[in-house]
């Protein structure tokens, strides 16, 4: 087990991860203000404290915590934003860290939260990549807007599938969800990833931000021919979400499926939250 430091030894995420329902909501969300680095869970405001856990999605197993604190104020291509320290802690050897420690360079606007640099270690050396760099947008998304909207994009098929529409919002119906006993009001958002985009599907997010725009609850998908082989047939048992015909497959970069919750999901709903 590693150990990166003492605030992410003493998390409050158990080593098995919570119960975890999702079930349509009677509610209806069509936007929210999400004002977190999508989908990192940090706000980058100074004063902002943000971790989450990654669990194995089939023994359900804690497998890594991230942990992200705002610094001071800092100045990246003349532009004023804030430093982001981020700390990764691993209960397993095989869990790609780039971080460790890693600095994030982002702003927050009134209309978009954004990256500006990113600052992280790979085989021992310092990598620092920043806005205009080559696939830098690609990486971590440029310039993400604050407004996440249900316009119809998603159609629902009879089937469980989807079809999408001319619309342009992320938004895909709203959920109760219910982690370790807190239920939130969720609008569930479905995000293919700028720039991975592929006749084969990319990767796709499933997010699921209560009303307030934090996230509770994330998952991450591969287009089932996008990595290696065929994901469906590698893995039968993970969960699938098709649009238009494409399927993609509960696997991200690790090589496995994750669950991910936010220290968010652990507090109580507001009442408001829940109406």
């Amino acid at each position: 087990m590693i150990l990166e430091n003492e605030m992410i030894a003493n998390h409050p995420f158990p080593l098995t991860r919570p119960d975890v329902t999702i079930r349509e909501s009677s509610e209806k969300i069509v936007e929210i203000d999400c004002q977190e680095l999508q989908w990192w869970f940090a706000i980058p405001k100074l004063g902002e404290h943000c971790l989450w856990a990654a669990y194995e999605s089939d023994t359900l197993a804690l497998t890594a915590v991230v942990e992200i604190v705002s610094t001071v104020p800092a100045k990246i291509l003349d532009t004023d934003c804030v430093e982001l320290r981020l700390k990764e802690w691993s209960a397993r050897d095989d869990w790609p860290v780039e971080f460790n420690p890693g600095l994030m360079y982002a702003l927050l606007d009134e209309q978009q939260a954004r990256w500006l640099s990113v600052v992280k270690t790979r085989d021992g050396r310092r990598v620092i990549e920043t806005e205009g760099d080559k696939w830098f947008e690609e990486n971590w998304g440029g310039k993400m807007s604050r407004r996440i909207v249900d316009d119809g994009r998603y159609r629902r098929q009879p089937d469980g599938s989807y079809r999408t529409t001319n619309g342009k919002g992320l938004g895909a119906g709203t959920y109760d969800v219910t982690i370790a006993g807190n239920t939130f009001c969720c609008l569930r958002v479905l995000d293919p990833i700028p720039g991975l985009s592929t006749p084969n599907g990319g990767e796709l997010v499933e997010a699921f931000v209560e009303r307030g725009g934090r996230t509770v609850f994330f998952r991450r998908y591969d287009g089932q021919f996008y990595r290696d082989g065929d994901l469906v047939r590698k893995y039968p048992d993970n969960r699938r979400i098709v649009i238009n015909d494409t399927v993609y497959v509960h696997h991200d970069c690790s090589g496995r499926a994750h669950d991910t919750i936010t220290q968010f999901a652990l507090q109580p709903a507001r009442p408001e939250e829940c109406q």
